[in-house]
């Protein structure tokens, strides 16, 4: 058994496709990945505590919520500040109000995708 550590990847977005497509880019290269369909403060701190992501992506709008507002939360947090945040969306993300990591554009380029997480997971 190798000593490698498998990588954790949490999406948050309310687009189970997007929760598909990602599981499938990622698991094939043997990362954890746990998804969460809503971004309720309870829900997401527990999974948060309970899974320790090594990068979260965030779609901006999910449900009720913005994800700009929870990635505010999660860079102010000192548990949570440290953990890189990826931004997904189908807007306009030029006129931000937060401080993720990176961004992504809705529909996304897989091997973007790939060449973003793996950049922010190898700091």
């Amino acid at each position: 058994m190798s000593n490698v550590l498998v990588k954790k990847i949490l999406i948050v977005d309310d687009d189970e496709n997007i929760h598909d497509i990602i599981r499938l880019i990622f698991e094939e290269e043997h990362y954890h990945i746990k998804g969460l369909l809503n971004a309720d403060d309870f829900e997401l701190g527990e999974t948060i505590d309970d899974f320790r992501p090594d990068v979260i992506l965030l779609d901006i709008f999910i449900g009720q919520h913005d994800g700009r507002d929870i990635c505010n939360r999660l860079k102010f947090n000192s548990k949570t500040a440290s953990v890189p945040v990826i931004l997904l969306s189908a807007v306009n993300m030029d006129n931000l109000s937060c401080s993720p990591d990176d961004i992504i554009e809705k529909p996304f380029d897989i091997i973007d995708l790939q060449q973003k997480v793996k950049v922010l997971l190898d700091q």
